[in-house]
């Protein structure tokens, strides 16, 4: 099993090996426990997950010392790097406008919804969807300005009819308020809406398709060559009521190393009109309900036939050992065996980690890989969550937002290494104290979370989109509030971060609903912009304007086979000591998808010596000597190819 496996981190070579076992961290006191061939490390924060092997004696564990900083100081000199962005979705043609919800805004209403960077008709630009009611809008990118063009799209197919009524009585339903219309048939579910958006190509054909969730709701839409969308449900074999389920997040994968992308789509709690509508948080104030007032619903796993369609995989794969009430999910192969693991963040339930065993079979080891909770050792209300390599060591990390007061995580990956026997531990590490990020996001209830090099230094940092769940917050609680600030925080070379939103343009400290959020390079400029839904506003587009002379580049794959996008392959640059590394995986943040290409910033580099690609189906290539500052096409055994 590749937890344990000496080596199994790619092929890497003795630099590498020596790289690892400096990465190793000081912890507290900590015991093995071994038991049927597990073996995990316990200690003071952490717990660590080994799969085999367990029978050999532990000489002793390399720890490293690569220092982390405290918190950030009481009133730091903020450092930008040059990093500017502006708010251009208006500017830009994003003309939609998410309405104000009912009040007291009930569970559905606050529930929010995504959106999703994609090039849908493959002229190398990425385009926009929208998660609206009462269909998704579609604008195409033409280089300078986004062009409306649901219209001739095809997604206005399956729609809910959105007639503007604020539901206070419930036993009265106004005449012709939300009904849903597939074309073949109508309901009177006045809670039925559009949630949550993922890409990929399911068909194979070369061109990106669109799976939209929904309370009560769901449609896949086959990409008809870049000129419309086609819904294809049914004939997909998935339900256009979703079996009833209130959907989240969704997102495809190859799953079973057969190069077909499957699917999992993650839902919420189940929610009718005879559920609990309202709850009092506060004696004498109305209010929407927490998670815990209804019964959970539980994610699915869908497997590609290979013949435009997919068929549920058995609860026995391993999705009945979840928790349900999921929001958020994240893919990532986080012992590089090639195999695609997934987070899922739920709503107040321990979170789970799905570990890839082969043969669509999956167990979670969310509790011994160290991210079932966050710092309280209590469960997360996990609504964002994206990984990213923070602190340049060749593992990838993961960030999760948290409910209001309990504040945002960063878990880094470590590994643990056996000098006796070679065998390696992973497990991730809780650091939002050391880096800054659990003071500074205290007082943020967060959505979308997305990893992105914001001034190309090579040092990812994080976008967080936050907004209350209650219109009433600062009633039930003093000092909180429904609209809140996007945070743009600034990695300090691994150490700690720094939100930069104070000190930037007032534009974007604007107050939002926030929920989804999507990252894309729109202009291809070489600057990542971050899309980001306010759930009752305008979007918002903040574009990278930012004064620098790092370099950086972007690496556009293409795989052979189905799976002709490569979702799942890895890709590790290296320059000397430095080392970058990333997956293809869109779907992240939260109820979104962005853009699907992979972007390094390299800070004063101008070429790569090496840049090794891991495909999905195994094989592995290396272009050396890559010039940086360009957009690099590979196509998989054929190398470098022209971009359109």
């Amino acid at each position: 099993m590749s937890f344990t496996a000496p080596g199994n981190l790619g092929n890497r070579g003795s630099d590498d090996a020596a790289a690892r076992e400096a990465h190793v961290r000081r912890g507290g006191a900590r015991a093995w426990i071994c038991a049927g061939g597990l073996c995990l490390v316990v200690g003071t924060c952490l717990v660590g997950l080994q799969l085999a092997g367990c029978g050999s004696r532990f000489n002793s564990l390399s720890l490293a010392t690569t220092p982390v900083t405290s918190v950030t100081p009481t009133h730091p000199t903020i450092e930008t790097g040059g990093v500017h962005f502006a708010e251009v979705a208006q500017e830009r043609g994003l003309q939609y406008v998410w309405p104000q919800q009912p009040r007291p805004m009930r569970s559905p209403e606050a529930f929010g919804c995504g959106c999703a960077t994609f090039d849908y008709d493959n002229d190398g630009l990425q385009d926009v969807l929208l998660v609206a009611r009462p269909h998704a809008q579609l604008y195409h990118n033409g280089g300078s300005q986004f062009d409306d063009v649901t219209a001739t799209s095809g997604l206005v197919s399956a729609e809910v009819d959105s007639t503007d009524v604020a539901v206070n009585n419930l036993d009265v339903e106004p005449e012709g308020a939300d009904r849903i219309r597939d074309g073949s048939r109508s309901t009177g579910d006045r809670d039925s809406r559009w949630t949550g958006v993922a890409v990929g190509d399911f068909d194979g054909d070369g061109w990106l398709d669109v799976l939209l969730t929904g309370i009560h709701r769901l449609a896949l839409f086959r990409n008809d060559g870049g000129r419309t969308f086609v819904e294809v449900t049914t004939q997909a074999g998935l339900d256009l009521s979703n079996h009833g389920h209130w959907g989240s997040s969704a997102g495809f994968m190859d799953l079973d190393g057969d190069a077909h992308l499957d699917l999992v789509i993650l839902n919420y709690v189940v929610f009718g009109p005879d559920s609990k509508q309202y709850c009092e948080l506060t004696r004498g104030m109305r209010s929407g309900c927490p998670p815990k007032e209804y019964p959970p619903e539980f994610g699915e796993i869908w497997h590609n036939t290979g013949h435009g369609g997919f068929e549920l995989v058995p609860e026995s794969a391993g999705m009945k050992d979840t928790n349900g009430v999921a929001l958020v999910l994240a893919f990532s192969d986080v012992d590089d065996d090639n195999k695609q693991d997934f987070y899922i963040g739920n709503d107040g339930t321990r979170a789970e980690f799905m570990y890839n065993l082969g043969g669509m079979q999956f167990k979670n080891i969310g509790a011994e890989f160290g991210c079932a909770v966050g710092h309280t050792m209590a469960p997360m209300a996990a609504m964002g969550a994206d990984w990213a390599d923070f602190d340049r060591d060749g593992l990838l990390d993961l960030t999760v937002t948290d409910f209001q007061d309990n504040c945002f995580a960063l878990f880094r990956h470590d590994i643990y290494v056996n000098k006796g026997n070679g065998l390696r531990t992973h497990l991730l590490t809780e650091v939002g104290n050391q880096t800054g990020i659990r003071l500074a996001t205290c007082n943020r209830l967060g959505f979308g979370a997305k990893w992105l090099d914001m001034d190309n230094d090579g040092w990812p940092d994080i976008c967080y989109v936050n907004g209350h769940v209650y219109d009433n917050a600062g009633e039930l609680n003093a000092g909180e509030s429904l609209r809140q600030a996007t945070m743009l925080f600034r990695n300090e070379s691994g150490r700690r971060f720094v939100d930069l939103v104070p000190v930037l343009d007032p534009a974007l400290a604007k107050l939002i609903v926030g929920r989804g959020s999507a990252t894309a390079d729109f202009n291809n400029d070489g600057r990542v912009d971050v899309l980001i839904v306010d759930y009752e506003g305008p979007p918002l587009l903040f574009e990278n304007r930012s004064l620098t002379e790092n370099h950086w580049i972007k690496f556009d794959l293409r795989g052979t086979g189905p799976n002709t996008f490569a979702y799942g392959a890895r890709i590790t640059a290296r320059a000397g000591n430095e080392i970058w590394i990333s997956e293809v995986s869109p779907a992240s943040s939260y109820l979104s998808s962005s853009d699907p290409r992979i972007h390094f910033g390299l800070g004063n580099l101008t070429v790569l010596e090496t840049v090794t690609i891991r495909w999905p189906s195994g094989a592995v290539e290396e272009l050396r000597d890559v010039q940086t500052d360009q957009i690099v096409r590979v196509v998989e055994g054929r190398g470098i190819a022209a971009v359109p």
